[in-house]
């Protein structure tokens, strides 16, 4: 599931131990039937609640489906650098059979003549380290173009993209608020200010958001799907993305084009209305902060992953959930989802056949249907819809039109931060730059690590 800081990963060091003393008879293993006794087999993930818990149940539901074989479960927070220790400690000792990996997408791909080398998990699956699922019979109760556009590589497909959410632009709401002030869901940009000004002279300040963490970004990034995606089909996300990267490569698109002007000018608008103390909250307190106020913060910037923190922190909320329309043609205003856990299958899994079958069970539309409801995931299988969680009635009536983010064009290793996009933290009013000085600024940092 998303991290609880979703647009960061920090870096540090966790220290693990896995001693694996899994005895197998000779039909386990890589392939083949029969029986098993005393076997291990590993599954990896990273902490999430509902997920962790959700993983447990399917372990025990399996083992008790293959006698002789146990079921350990690692797992380990996003939070400083703590799960990217784990999952390399495990490949490198070989000791992890069903591992949880951050789908690389198409972004993780650049072409050659860029000389730019994947990171991540497309490095380990161009490196040969994940097994191709696209013919495993289970693969098929999945959404094929998703799934190829999430883990797809040169026509395989290395995992199972189990989880994708809505991260950009992402609004919770809270029904009695709105309902108090007599106002539904906007369905555009200058609806959704107006609502803003109506609450602010009110007395009641609008948004709450964890600015110290850059969950203000998702306002820009959704922003940016909306006007570049709009007049096109939902089908072509993928294609808008390789073109403008290749553009930005090129030098034929820069950060400091009119198209990224006017979204850094929306975005402006919009932060005028959050909390003022907003770069001193963090995301790991935001949830239980806003929830816990019924009677300010009507809007929350947050990813749609955190319906359940937000549930277990104030049951009795009445909460809804929304992308902030981010044009004035409430028909551009579609949702973009973002792929994340993604289940793969290390090419040196000790016991692969028990591996698949795992992920087998993991797909059955009984089990995940228990998944979708227990992490607040958008359904990656066709014949499954949303769950029907309260707050996910107007994602279901949007999705028809959803597509695959827009993601950010390629940057060299080590490029300053300015140069994958403007630092928003420097945007007035979080800080005190103008939209001409970030835009100019990111433009020119992108340049100059491109041309290197």
């Amino acid at each position: 599931m998303r991290p609880r800081t979703p647009f960061t990963i920090l870096a540090a060091a966790v220290c693990l131990a896995t001693v694996l003393g899994a005895c197998t008879t000779p039909s386990s293993g890589n392939g083949g039937g029969g029986a098993k006794q005393n076997v291990t087999l590993t599954v990896a993930e990273w902490t999430n609640p509902g997920a962790v818990e959700f993983t447990k149940e399917l372990n025990a539901k399996f083992e008790k489906a293959h006698p002789g074989v146990t079921v350990k479960l690692q797992t380990a927070p996003t939070a400083n650098g703590a799960w990217q220790q784990l999952w390399n400690s495990m490949l490198h000792s070989k000791s992890v059979d069903v591992l949880a990996q951050f789908a690389p997408t198409q972004q993780g791909y650049a072409p050659e003549y860029t000389d730019l080398k994947p990171g991540g998990s497309a490095a380990l699956i161009t490196s040969g380290q994940l097994t191709d699922l696209k013919d495993q019979p289970f693969m098929k109760r999945y959404d094929a173009a998703d799934q190829a556009a999430a883990v797809g590589y040169k026509g395989g497909v290395y995992g199972v993209m189990a989880a994708e959410y809505v991260g950009a632009g992402a609004l919770w709401y809270k029904k009695d608020l709105l309902k108090k002030y007599h106002m539904s869901v906007p369905t555009t940009f200058q609806e959704f200010l107006d609502d803003c000004e109506t609450l602010k002279k009110a007395g009641v300040t609008p948004i709450f958001v964890s600015a110290k963490d850059g969950m203000h970004g998702g306002v820009w990034q959704g922003i940016a799907n909306q006007m570049i995606m709009k007049g096109r089909q939902s089908s072509e996300s993928v294609k808008v993305s390789e073109d403008r990267a290749t553009a930005f490569w090129k030098g034929t698109q820069s950060w400091d084009d009119p198209v990224y002007k006017k979204i850094s000018q929306q975005h402006q608008k919009v932060m005028r209305h959050i909390e003022p103390g907003a770069s001193g909250v963090s995301q790991q307190t935001a949830p239980g902060v806003w929830a816990a106020r019924t009677d300010n913060y009507p809007f929350l910037l947050d990813g749609s992953w955190d319906g359940a923190a937000l549930q277990q922190a104030n049951p009795k909320l009445d909460i809804g959930f929304f992308v902030l329309p981010g044009t004035d043609d409430a028909a551009a205003n579609r949702v973009a989802f973002k792929p994340d856990l993604s289940w793969v299958v290390p090419s040196a899994a000790t016991h692969k056949d028990l591996a698949m079958e795992w992920l087998a069970m993991f797909s059955e539309p009984e089990n995940y249907k228990k998944w979708l409801a227990a992490t607040g995931s958008i359904s990656t299988q066709p014949a499954l819809k949303n769950t029907s969680l309260p707050w996910m009635d107007w994602l279901n009536d949007h999705m028809d039109d959803a597509y695959p983010q827009l993601t950010n064009p390629w940057v060299p290793a080590g490029a300053p931060l300015d140069a994958a996009g403007p630092d928003l933290y420097k945007l007035a009013p979080i800080g005190g730059d103008s939209v001409d000085t970030i835009l100019s600024r990111a433009a020119s940092a992108y340049r100059k690590s491109v041309d290197k």
